[in-house]
């Protein structure tokens, strides 16, 4: 049979759930993937494999054959990537940790003093860059897992995405700005805006601007540093949007402030990015788990309250 070894995943995942639905849901997938896969793998073996009912959806005998031996696929993967992350000094050796600047503010900081303390006989590498930076190199190895900034709260090419919790965004200006009053994102096209990306599906002001179809500024400058754009903020009438922790950062808050719009911006999600969660190391695994306990804590501080969107 020429079953491939994501098939048996998604078997595994739709025994364990009893639900194509709730399969799709936990596995990142739509449910006609799910079900065409199911297909497929019937297609390969000439029976079908699953009985469905109104409760959902059970693996018949044929299926129980196939089930009881992608588990012993799946525990021999688990054996063989604990192997080869002891040779390769993985397991609890190393750990490569991206992120996007503005998801470094609160919990993110917090769990690698943790992390460090508890286990100082991990190296750790900590990566700081944009979104598209941040996947790239986690899709290329490079990395093990990050926590990262999105707009639309979902992760590209079946990567495992988590959120943790969302940041309301704001239009910063320097405290010379001519506009004190409230305004509208119409009446700041002519200033010059500092974009974080190039225009495209991860600009945040892109998205902004298509939402209420205007068209992009004239004159937009992308930088990805903040103490760059505080300084020319500060040195100009430039304005750029932020996500609510960034005049949290030392030295930002003193010479810029935050304009009032008509228009509600989106929220910015902070999440967990990693390429698969069932092939997280072990040391992946122990910092995420840090990370949540350390989310759920900060996010009953009267800090957290002031910034984070409930959504």
């Amino acid at each position: 049979m020429k079953i491939k070894l994501n098939q048996l995943d998604i078997l595994l995942e739709v025994a364990a759930q009893g639900s194509i639905g709730k399969a799709a849901k936990a596995l990142h997938l739509t449910q006609p993937a799910i079900s065409k896969t199911i297909q497929e793998m019937e297609a390969e073996i000439g029976m079908p494999i699953l009985q469905r009912s109104s409760r959902g959806v059970t693996l018949n005998e044929y299926g129980q054959v196939l089930l009881r031996h992608a588990r012993d696929i799946d525990r021999s993967l688990h054996q063989a990537r604990d192997e080869i992350d002891n040779l390769l000094g993985k397991a609890m050796r190393q750990l490569r940790v991206g992120f996007t600047s503005a998801a470094s503010y609160g919990p993110f900081t917090n769990t690698l003093i943790q992390f460090q303390a508890r286990y100082p006989g991990v190296k750790l590498i900590v990566m700081e860059g944009r979104p598209q930076q941040i996947h790239d190199a986690l899709e290329n190895q490079r990395l093990d897992i990050a926590v990262i900034t999105t707009a639309n709260h979902t992760s590209q090419n079946s990567m495992y995405y988590e959120s943790l919790y969302a940041l309301s965004n704001t239009v910063i200006a320097g405290n010379q700005h001519p506009v004190t009053h409230t305004t509208s994102l119409k009446n700041l096209m002519d200033y010059p805006w500092l974009d974080w990306d190039e225009p495209g599906e991860h600009s945040i002001l892109g998205q902004v601007f298509r939402r209420y179809n205007l068209p992009l500024p004239q004159n937009i400058i992308h930088c990805s540093s903040p103490w760059i754009m505080a300084r020319m903020m500060e040195q100009t009438h430039a304005v750029s949007m932020w996500t609510s922790v960034r005049l949290r950062f030392p030295g930002y808050s003193p010479n810029l402030r935050p304009l009032v719009l008509r228009e509600v911006l989106p929220a910015s999600s902070i999440g967990i990015l990693c390429p698969n969660i069932a092939r997280l190391s072990t040391a992946g695994n122990t910092f995420m788990e840090m990370l949540r306990i350390n989310t759920r804590d900060w996010l009953q501080d009267s800090d957290a309250l002031e910034m984070v969107v409930r959504v």
